[in-house]
């Protein structure tokens, strides 16, 4: 029986994403300059010719990860200026932004990205537009979080912080830092936002 259209299609679409896969796995064990085209076929199970088809450089499925990652992270983040009025929603939310519990790989293909942004001006101007992005859903979710009494204060460049915990953070996991497994995501959103939280009578004021 031939092949329909909608199968080239669907058996495509999974040799693109078994591809990525396997550089994502590659970025984040070996690193981006140590990874070869061949390499990344091979692990996937298919010829350099089928990367090819898919992907006119290496460059390009770094773009394609970077751009699968910086969606993940507009996902956890897309809620978290609503969530910021609730007692708790504004520490979960941070939490998830810093969490990589169910995707380890990404830690180490993060350094990836920082470093090729070095060299890759496509790489940095896509990193610094999501940082932007970021900072501002963040700044806006502390403002709607002081204004709702959920916290008490504010300081100045609070979503930098944040910004910069998520990234040392997932340094610390990415090369197995002594103490990176102790301290959770949500241990990391609590420590940051605690000197800043109204009292706990208040807190539960508000949650009732």
């Amino acid at each position: 029986m031939p092949r329909t259209m909608l199968d080239r299609f669907e058996q495509r679409k999974a040799t693109r994403a078994k591809l990525i896969d396997a550089a994502l796995d590659l970025f984040s064990s070996s690193g981006y300059d140590h990874a070869t085209v061949d390499e990344i076929s091979q692990a996937a199970g298919y010829s350099k010719g089928a990367y090819y088809f898919h992907f006119s450089t290496k460059d390009d499925i770094l773009l394609e990860l970077l751009r699968m990652w910086t969606e993940d992270r507009n996902v956890t983040l897309a809620g978290i200026t609503e969530e910021a009025r609730n007692p708790d929603g504004l520490q979960d939310s941070i939490a998830s932004f810093f969490s990589y519990a169910s995707s380890p790989r990404w830690p180490g293909v993060l350094l990836e990205f920082w470093a090729q942004a070095m060299r890759n001006q496509e790489v940095s101007k896509r990193l610094t537009e999501a940082y932007a992005v970021w900072r501002k859903q963040i700044s806006e979710a502390f403002d709607v979080a002081r204004s709702a009494g959920v916290i008490a204060q504010t300081v100045s460049d609070a979503a930098d912080v944040v910004l910069a915990a998520h990234d040392g953070f997932a340094v610390r996991n990415a090369i197995g830092a002594p103490g990176a497994k102790a301290m959770s995501a949500a241990d990391l959103a609590e420590s940051l936002l605690q000197p800043l939280e109204v009292a706990s009578v208040e807190r539960r004021a508000i949650a009732q």
